[in-house]
């Protein structure tokens, strides 16, 4: 090779790598641009649904390719959620595992997020999660690629990555440490046009999710060591729990195990449990009292809602209305109870 052929190669190599770098900072752009927009969209998610905001994002980062992907772009859906035969919103159709398969289709990228919150959270194959330590975003990111979420092969994988090359870990810390406030964040920034009326209509609509229920027609049948009403709802027996309680600690208070309290009430081990919030400590059972035929739902509220409202198990549920765990609600929806 002549030296005006080396120097041309030299040229070439170093224009392919200066092309490589530029294509790197603008992926790396792109990225930072994705979290900067969704970061609080995925801490609120943790807040109200326990998952990692660092997996949501990285999933989000993966899923929709840094939201330039077709899919987010033109059905705002930003982790690959397919329909699944309970999906009754809009479809679209892309080639993935197989050719024409069927993507569920949503209004706002936001809704994509709630939509895997729910996916995630009501999945039966992804329950073992939450028992997870909230922080350990390793263990959630190898347990999404063992329950089958992605079909690549190393998933769990390119998520650690993703998290440990963008700090996202420090999102997951901001929730953790209370230094996150999603409600009074979007308060500055919306609610100083409103009326004081129109804002308490907002807020309880907004904060529906976190609204304990209050079964008022429960009758008291004993108390416990501590002064506390054991009562009755459709003959099963329920406490309401302390802000903070734990299942052990009041399972140590009943006097029965700690996986009763969990299988009863669905739940992980490492549950924090929420003031006021219904634990049943007996079985649930197959349907509910005569007069609750049906149960129309509202905005916020899940399936897990609806059968602790009515002491009706879960799996009746969706046998008696023909759904699974990755069924999707939507307002209006009436559940058969009995």
């Amino acid at each position: 090779m002549d030296l005006k052929s080396f120097r041309k190669f030299v040229l070439l190599i170093f224009m392919l790598l200066w092309y490589a770098y530029l294509f790197a900072q603008d992926k790396s752009k792109a990225a930072l641009d994705y979290i900067e927009k969704y970061k609080d969209v995925a801490m609120r998610e943790m807040q109200e649904y326990k998952i990692p905001a660092s997996i949501t994002l990285a999933q989000g980062l993966l899923e929709s390719g840094n939201g330039n992907s077709e899919l987010a772009k033109k059905s705002n859906n930003h982790f690959g959620i397919k329909c699944h035969k309970s999906w009754n919103g809009k479809r679209t159709y892309h080639d993935d595992d197989e050719k024409g398969e069927c993507f569920r289709v949503y209004d706002c990228p936001e809704d994509s997020y709630r939509d895997h919150s729910i996916f995630l959270s009501e999945g039966q194959r992804y329950a073992f999660l939450f028992d997870l330590k909230i922080t350990d975003y390793k263990g959630w990111a190898k347990g999404l690629k063992k329950a089958g979420y992605a079909t690549l092969p190393i998933y769990a994988n390119v998520l650690i990555k993703l998290i440990d090359d963008y700090n996202l870990t420090q999102y997951d810390q901001m929730v953790v440490k209370g230094k996150f406030n999603y409600k009074k964040k979007n308060s500055d920034k919306g609610q100083k046009t409103k009326d004081k009326k129109q804002k308490a209509k907002d807020d309880v609509e907004n904060n529906l999710i976190y609204t304990p229920y209050k079964i008022t027609d429960a009758e008291v049948v004993d108390k416990t060591s501590d002064e506390r009403y054991i009562r009755e709802n459709n003959n099963v027996k329920f406490i309401y729990a302390k802000e903070g309680e734990t299942v052990y600690e009041l399972a140590d208070l009943l006097g029965i195990y700690d996986y009763q309290i969990i299988k009863y009430n669905n739940l992980g081990k490492r549950t924090v449990l929420k003031d006021n919030e219904i634990i049943y400590i007996e079985p649930k059972k197959n349907k509910a009292m005569r007069r609750y035929k049906y149960h129309t739902i509202q905005k916020g509220e899940t399936l897990s809602h609806v059968s602790r409202l009515y002491a009706v198990k879960l799996k009746s549920i969706f046998k008696m209305n023909d759904m699974d765990e990755n069924t999707i609600l939507h307002v209006g929806d009436n559940i058969r109870l009995r």
